[in-house]
């Protein structure tokens, strides 16, 4: 069986500390890895010193968005680039080493028989060791209503760390809208509305290596709205 390419996405902002050595830790798997960087114009130059350091790499695209920011525009914008490459494979992953390269390969083997592969905090083997009590109460209790919500039953529904093939990637993209974080809860959605069969993979999530979390409190409320918004304005629709 020949290897799968892969079009892995990026989307990042003030990520300079982190990026180069993650960057570095991918292209060091066993894979046929592209990265594909979306940047939303970080005021620590992130993209410059990607650019710097792999400017002269085949496997390291770098694209900056000046227009409006946000996580879920910088991952739409990644996506459709990511297929532009022709890979067999789309995935998705964090850029503050939250989620660590070591896992992919793993998640590669088990697409062979999904359409969609989830980095899984939450299945046997899996562990979440950055997280204090009251944040682990807080994200199991989102984690079960969004489970409820919109019928998905993955036992990580929030998770960013994500293989797509390729036909099912295509599926999906023009039908995302989200902005901001919402993103990954979106794109589980549609997975679900498009009868995708979706596996989980165990992996350890670890604390970011530098800088501070972009996830505050009001995010995480304004969120939970926007999982019953999706509910109760597409929920009955036919989407495909």
């Amino acid at each position: 069986m020949n290897e799968k390419s892969i079009a892995m996405v990026i989307p990042t902002y003030n990520e300079r500390e982190n990026i180069i050595p993650l960057i570095e830790e991918l292209l060091r798997q066993p894979l046929d890895i592209r990265v594909i960087l979306v940047d939303d114009n970080s005021p620590d130059g992130t993209a410059g010193a990607v650019k710097e350091r792999f400017g002269n790499t085949p496997s390291v695209s770098v694209y900056v968005r000046k227009d409006k920011r946000g996580r879920g525009l910088a991952g739409i914008y990644g996506f459709r680039e990511a297929l532009k490459t022709g890979a067999d494979i789309i995935g998705e992953m964090d850029g503050d080493f939250s989620h660590h390269p070591s896992f992919i390969p793993s998640m590669v083997e088990k697409i062979s028989s999904a359409d969609v592969v989830i980095g899984s905090r939450y299945v046997k083997g899996g562990k979440d060791i950055r997280r204090g009590p009251v944040r682990r109460l807080v994200s199991n209790l989102a984690r079960q209503y969004i489970r409820i919500m919109l019928g998905v039953k993955v036992k990580d529904p929030t998770s960013g760390f994500r293989l797509f093939k390729r036909e099912t990637m295509e599926k999906i993209v023009n039908k995302l809208k989200a902005e901001d974080p919402f993103i990954v809860t979106e794109v589980l959605f549609y997975l679900k509305k498009c009868n995708a069969v979706i596996s989980e993979v165990p992996i350890t999530f670890y604390e970011r290596k530098a800088g501070t979390s972009k996830l505050k409190p009001s995010v995480l409320i304004k969120y939970l709205f926007k999982v019953l918004k999706l509910r109760m304005g597409y929920g009955r629709k036919k989407i495909f």
